[in-house]
């Protein structure tokens, strides 16, 4: 595309162009695409999102047909194949007799699915939708943590889901990114989800982090922890070239091959 002359009006239009096509686009892309920074792609949206033609999500936005508050269903079919393939590789880290947290999103719900499959866990999470997926396997030892319900996103927070989540200490946290950023670290749009994560990570051994490709280098307004307390990062390329080297060495990074359909 030739971007020299494209305005901002041009530049919003095409957006939504996109948005009617796919469905969603992620700021990066649009960085690239117009060849402007990314602060200027999320004035764009911010934009838009004042006129009520979109909705701003973590890393970019939705088209306004999914309404004002995203349902989680939604959600969980955007970038599905990239989700099923961080999950994947990511229950391959695991045996019997490990235990873990698991916080709640549409990539650790995915992950679950493929976590089922391992005999004699032990799983503490604040997702009712999380504990039935594990329910599938007698052998698997599930802890539900209570606390403020949120049924837009089937799972419990606040300050009593932190104080339960207080009494346990397990081997892994694995926590759902809303954002990932090299300079930063693990960010999340949502501050009450960003303090479960946070305390999860704060009562675990060892912290995995599951973030599709289109998070990468974008911010969310809440930090959820520094790369200091982030052991494994599960990812999937997205086109940007020598991406892993720019990740902490002390961070075991994973892209994900997504399976294509035939």
């Amino acid at each position: 595309m030739n971007t020299e002359v494209v305005s901002s009006l041009e530049r919003r239009a095409i957006i939504l162009e996109k948005l009617k096509d796919n469905g969603q686009v992620f700021v990066n892309e649009l960085s690239d695409i117009f060849q402007v920074s990314q602060e200027t792609i999320r004035r764009d949206l911010n934009k838009l999102e004042e006129q009520r033609l979109i909705k701003k999500i973590h890393g970019g936005a939705v088209s306004s047909q999914f309404g004002f508050e995203m349902e989680f269903n939604e959600r969980a079919k955007l970038a599905a194949s990239e989700k099923k393939a961080i999950a994947r590789h990511a229950a391959k880290l695991f045996k019997p007799g490990d235990s873990l947290f698991i916080d709640f999103g549409s990539t650790t719900l995915e992950f679950t699915r493929q976590l089922v499959e391992i005999n004699e866990l032990t799983v503490v999470t604040n997702s009712p939708l999380i504990a039935n997926v594990l329910h599938e396997n007698s052998s698997i030892k599930t802890i539900l943590i209570g606390g403020e319900f949120i049924s837009s996103k089937f799972e419990c927070v606040g300050a009593i889901a932190l104080d339960n989540i207080k009494r346990f200490f397990v081997d892994y946290a694995v926590i759902g990114a809303g954002a990932v950023h090299t300079d930063v670290g693990m960010m999340d749009q949502d501050i009450n989800e960003a303090a479960i994560a946070r305390q999860m990570i704060e009562n675990s051994n060892r912290t995995v982090v599951l973030a599709d490709g289109h998070k990468l280098q974008n911010h969310a307004t809440t930090l959820v922890c520094g790369w200091d307390k982030i052991h494994y990062l599960f990812t999937t390329n997205d086109g940007s070239q020598n991406r892993k080297s720019k990740f902490p060495a002390n961070v075991n990074v994973t892209f994900a091959e997504v399976e294509t359909e035939r």
